[in-house]
């Protein structure tokens, strides 16, 4: 299931199953990606601490955005793990009409985006793939497209997020889980 020891959720004991009850998905399921962190529970604490920050907490980019973002740099990444895992919750967010996104996304295809959708996903694009090219400029046209500094903090932050949780299924050899389980997201 991946390339280092994984403790699964019945063998957990201590403050590993605490965090497994607290991360876990709703079915009582651990994804593979946090419990490669198994071996050292502080690393899956800071890890979901990152996680939940980036991607749950009350923000003003929504949670449809910070997923669309967590599909495209994952894809960028080739970290087919994640790809799946956030595509899968995209689509639990976004309504019938636009669920086209998802798969245009999978595609690295930015079709059937808003004009502020596609100005979140060019910044997190270049942020993933030349972040040493970013310049006062790139952020000056996410204001022009009406994204405040607060907004533009936690777009980079779910891209880097993304950078650190893709390096961590792929460096680790996280499998993906059963397609049944994708897409889901601890009650925070």
């Amino acid at each position: 299931m991946a390339y280092i020891e994984m403790v699964q959720e019945a063998a957990a004991a201590g403050p590993l199953a605490a965090l497994y009850r607290r991360f876990g998905n709703p079915d009582g399921t651990v994804d593979n990606v946090l419990k490669v962190h198994s071996l050292n529970p502080k690393s899956l604490e800071a890890h979901c601490s990152l996680y939940v920050q980036s991607m749950h907490l009350p923000s003003p980019v929504t949670r449809a955005e910070r997923e669309m973002v967590g599909v495209l740099v994952s894809r960028l990444n080739g970290c087919h793990y994640c790809l799946e895992h956030h595509a899968a919750g995209l689509e639990r967010l976004l309504p019938a009409e636009r669920q086209e996104v998802v798969a245009r996304l999978r595609q690295g295809e930015l079709g059937g985006l808003t004009p502020r959708e596609r100005a979140i996903l060019r910044y997190a694009e270049k942020l993933t793939v030349t972040p040493d090219q970013m310049t006062h400029e790139d952020v000056a046209q996410l204001r022009q497209t009406g994204l405040s500094d607060r907004e533009v903090l936690d777009i980079a932050q779910s891209a880097a997020y993304f950078a650190y949780a893709n390096r961590i299924a792929l460096g680790l050899g996280a499998q993906l889980e059963d397609p049944g389980a994708l897409g889901q997201w601890p009650q925070v």
